[in-house]
């Protein structure tokens, strides 16, 4: 189950997601509308890098999986 502020942030995500798909549908009119397009891109790569960041979070640090992972990694063994 996602957290508060992930879910708030998936919302957005497909908020933004659903306009951009509105846009496409109707073109670009002006060169405004591409820039608009763009800055929408981006803040849905920015959120979606928030959201990796926050289910990561929730993995606990001593789990015994994550633990091995470092070991493979500084023993060069992966």
């Amino acid at each position: 189950m996602m957290t508060a502020p992930a879910t708030a942030i998936q919302r957005e995500v497909q908020q933004l997601v659903d306009y951009q798909i509105a846009i496409l549908g109707n073109g670009f009119r002006t060169d405004l509308d591409l820039y608009e397009y763009q800055r929408r891109a981006e803040r849905i790569e920015n959120l979606y890098s928030v959201l990796v960041r926050i289910e990561t979070d929730k993995v606990p640090k001593w789990h015994p999986r994550l633990r091995a992972r470092k070991r493979k990694s500084i023993s060069g063994r992966e």
